[in-house]
């Protein structure tokens, strides 16, 4: 098929034709099983090696057969999906109780956090817990069957634990490649303490604030020597207290008790869990947030104010990275003196689509009028990533505002096609085909937000992905849960608009040295990892070392991370600027 499409002589247009056909090949497939990704991902190597010089010239017919292929592939993409199930981890998190979903041979696929809690750190098994031979026989019956009825079963709880009740189902969730499956999911009657409780009790049962007390520790604990311990009691006065709490409130016994206190935690429980994919981005906050909103033009706009109220105000570009950062971050920022305003990526207005072409240039009167809203006459403008873009063109369109940048893993601009090829693999088949190819990316970025929302082994292997070439940064995600959470918060969020995400790699991609002319009055500071691969640290230094007011602080043995790793780098930057 290629042959007939590209006309061309020589070695070198074979070799291209033949690495095209590979692409293609890898396209669909990767379209039909999301699990084939990496021959498409190999293949576009491959034809990136070997296309001919013509590949970056507009009217390519490269260009032109793969923008129709690639347009083709996304039409099947966007064809509606053949199941509306969900993926197993948004289902658990969305449960109040503790559960868990297993595949039909009883093999863990998620669970969420109050089972995590609930088991603590001993190892967990279906078949072991178990507590009686006619429980067995109920699973197996469900399992057997293929019925979609839920049945009883008892479970054996922790240690010096009463049993655990729990219900039994089968559930179409997702499995691996998209697909609907059946699972097994476990739903545990496990009593949570809520606020709610302790009046409830006490009125309806004149329970005292001992007895209260009592409770409590036993459902938080979950057993009666735990809660002794904890109350400094002997065991004997515990089970006394409990006595008379059973005889106030009409229950048999422990067991009975911890059903009963299961269902009320239910009852009053009032708000449902949020799933860890599309999470919100500001519900995970605390109160040391605050939070703006401002609707202009087609567009409504959210920003985050935190750090000192006091400090010195900071205006944070984010493009394609969360506003919120870290709490160690945002901590940092507090105890030096820095107010930050940290501005969400535009939601765009539902009648006008497909306005993510809106880069930073257009936007920059929408966010001048966000320092109006917020008081601030003058700020450090920072970016992050290719909010970077973002802070320059601000600090052009209204640069009396400005009091210095800072420059968070911006990197500096690629000026030629030999910068662009010198990449690792990873970050140049990105970056490349964004500066000459765009086409290509919309379909594979979409390939790779199916996978990362479609189950937990998508996420990780999106995750694991995503630093693919930045050797520190992928081994800080497989092995340390606070970094695979920091980068799955940071994927998560650039997944929300898939096509924001690419107009912006693309604009990241471009030569964008007209942004940095001009800004020779203000101080700029860039921010960088020592081993980022994707800008190197001694091209940074080469481009500073042509700005007169610019200067490099390093992270020093971080890549990609830089920032959260060290928090305090960012604090320093911004005082070197006012202080200058």
């Amino acid at each position: 098929m290629i042959q007939g499409e590209i006309e061309g002589d020589g070695a070198r247009d074979d070799a291209a034709r033949s690495a095209a056909a590979e692409v293609l090949a890898g396209l669909y497939e990767a379209v039909v099983d999301p699990l084939h990704r990496d021959s498409l991902i190999n293949a576009m190597d491959t034809f990136l090696e070997t296309a001919p010089e013509d590949l970056e010239q507009e009217a390519s017919d490269w260009r032109e057969l793969f923008k129709r292929h690639f347009s083709h592939a996304a039409q099947i993409l966007d064809a509606p999906a053949a199941s509306s199930a969900e993926s197993p981890i948004v289902f658990v998190d969305k449960q109040l109780v503790p559960a868990i979903v297993l595949t039909e041979t009883l093999h863990p696929v998620a669970e969420n956090e109050l089972f995590s809690a609930l088991k603590g750190g001993e190892s967990w098994s279906l078949q072991e817990r178990l507590a009686a031979p006619a429980d067995e026989r109920r699973l197996a019956r469900l399992l057997s069957s293929g019925a979609m009825e839920a049945t009883l079963l008892r479970l054996a709880g922790p240690t010096d634990a009463p049993p655990l009740f729990a219900v039994a189902s089968r559930q179409l969730l997702l499995g691996n490649g998209g697909l609907a499956q059946h699972h097994l999911v476990i739903k545990i009657a496990k009593p949570t303490w809520t606020a709610d409780l302790e009046p409830l009790l006490a009125s309806a049962y004149q329970l005292t604030p001992a007895e209260i007390a009592v409770l409590q520790s036993l459902v938080e604990t979950g057993s009666i020597a735990a809660v002794a311990k904890e109350r400094d009691r002997s065991v004997r006065t515990i089970r006394t207290q409990l006595t008379q709490i059973y005889g106030k409130m009409d229950v048999s016994g422990q067991t009975e008790l911890a059903l009963y206190l299961a269902t009320l935690s239910q009852l009053t429980t009032s708000a449902r869990r949020p799933s860890d994919i599309g999470l919100d981005w500001n519900d995970s906050l605390t109160g040391e947030c605050g939070k703006g909103e401002l609707t202009l033009r087609h567009a409504r706009y959210s920003w985050l104010r935190y750090g000192d109220p006091s400090g010195i105000p900071v205006v944070m570009f984010h493009s394609t990275t969360p506003p919120d950062m870290t709490p160690d971050f945002r901590r940092t920022c507090a105890e030096h003196g820095i107010r930050v305003i940290a501005i969400h990526r535009p939601q765009r207005n539902a009648k006008l689509r497909g306005r993510s072409a809106d880069g930073p240039e257009d936007l920059a009167k929408d966010y001048r009028a966000i320092l109006d809203a917020e008081g601030v006459d003058r700020a450090v403008f920072a970016g992050h990533c290719s909010g970077g873009l973002y802070a320059l063109a601000c600090a052009k369109a209204f640069p009396e505002r400005c009091s210095g940048l800072v420059l968070i893993d911006t990197g500096v601009p690629f000026r030629s096609r030999s910068e662009l090829k010198s990449l690792p693999k990873a970050p140049r088949r990105t970056f490349y085909s964004a500066r000459y190819f765009p086409e290509v990316l919309l379909v594979p970025h979409r390939l790779f937000a199916n996978d990362f929302k479609g189950s937990p082994e998508g996420e990780a292997r999106v995750i694991d992905y995503f630093f693919e070439g930045s050797p520190e940064d992928q081994e800080l995600t497989r092995t340390d849960r606070r970094w695979y959470e920091v980068t799955r918060r940071i994927i998560a969020y650039s997944f929300e608009d898939v096509r924001c995400l690419v107009a912006d790699v693309c604009r990241w991609a471009s030569d964008w040295s007209p942004l940095l002319d001009g800004q020779n009055e203000k101080p700029l500071a860039f921010l960088h990892g020592e081993n980022n691969r994707l800008f190197t640290l001694e091209r940074v230094e080469a481009v500073v070392s042509e700005l007169p007011n610019a200067t490099v602080l390093t992270g020093r043995g971080a890549g990609q991370l830089a920032v959260y790793q060290h928090p305090v780098l960012f604090a320093e930057a911004v005082h070197s600027l006012v202080d200058s």
